[in-house]
């Protein structure tokens, strides 16, 4: 079986058939709006398709069988490289799609997990020869890449559609909290179930999440002009003493 395949990938009409198929495949993909379309690689791709009709070229024009079975093989390697980048096109979308349904519902942490998940499986695939030569180890080397660039494509949508402060809110900081107390095995039950219901008193109340949701946004936003009266009297108390000390 496997000697038919290679027999079969061997033949040069076969990959003319091939290329023609992952051409129509990669210009209905790059209509997809969903998808970042990079000038880059469309000059990429045409840069590797005139790499294929030069092979073909020597293929058809050539009659040194040596010669043929190179052409034959680097037309394969071209397919090669479109089906790759036909599949890395296939993982963008439903992570460009899980992008999109965070900026309508950033508080729910499900739609944020379906992000890191298709997210790192996109990128994974996308830098996975780049892990081979990056003189680390390559699980290590995709992990941090990928954490790191989902990272920065969460921030840079949510700052596009100007939803950032939907992140951080009293609700958030509240279900946080319980959670953090869910996992302490060290607090007893009653008082777990006390502190919840203390939270969930605290969190809801409608001037509390008014005022709580301003405070977070201008601690994250520009913290210089929250007034800190603990921090004030510190500071005044500092200064009070440092000119005490100055000589007369």
């Amino acid at each position: 079986m496997l000697q038919g395949i290679v027999s079969t990938l061997s033949s040069a009409y076969v990959e003319i058939i091939i290329l023609f198929f992952l051409l129509i495949a990669f210009v209905m993909h790059r209509r997809d709006p969903r998808l970042v379309v990079s000038g880059i690689r469309i000059v990429r791709t045409l840069l590797v398709v005139l790499i294929f009709f030069y092979f073909m070229f020597i293929w058809a024009s050539t009659v040194q069988p040596t010669l043929r079975s190179i052409s034959v093989f680097g037309m394969f390697l071209v397919n090669l490289f479109m089906l790759y980048n036909l599949v890395l096109a296939r993982l963008e979308r439903p992570y460009r799609d899980a992008l999109g349904l965070i900026t309508k519902e950033p508080e729910k942490h499900e739609l944020i997990h379906n992000v890191w998940h298709t997210g790192k499986r996109f990128y994974y695939l996308r830098y996975a020869w780049s892990s081979l030569f990056s003189g680390a180890n390559p699980l290590h080397y995709l992990h941090d890449l990928a954490t790191e660039r989902v990272r920065d494509d969460i921030k840079d949508i949510l700052r596009h559609y100007g939803v950032e402060q939907k992140m951080i809110t009293v609700p958030v900081m509240a279900g946080f909290l319980k959670s953090q107390i869910a996992c302490d095995q060290t607090m007893p039950a009653d008082f777990k179930d006390v502190m919840v219901k203390a939270i969930d008193d605290f969190s809801q109340h409608p001037w509390i999440q008014e005022r709580g949701n301003e405070f977070l946004r201008l601690a994250t936003e520009r913290p210089e002009d929250l007034h800190f009266p603990e921090w004030m009297a510190s500071f005044d108390a500092c200064v009070k003493t440092y000119k005490s000390k100055e000589p007369v």
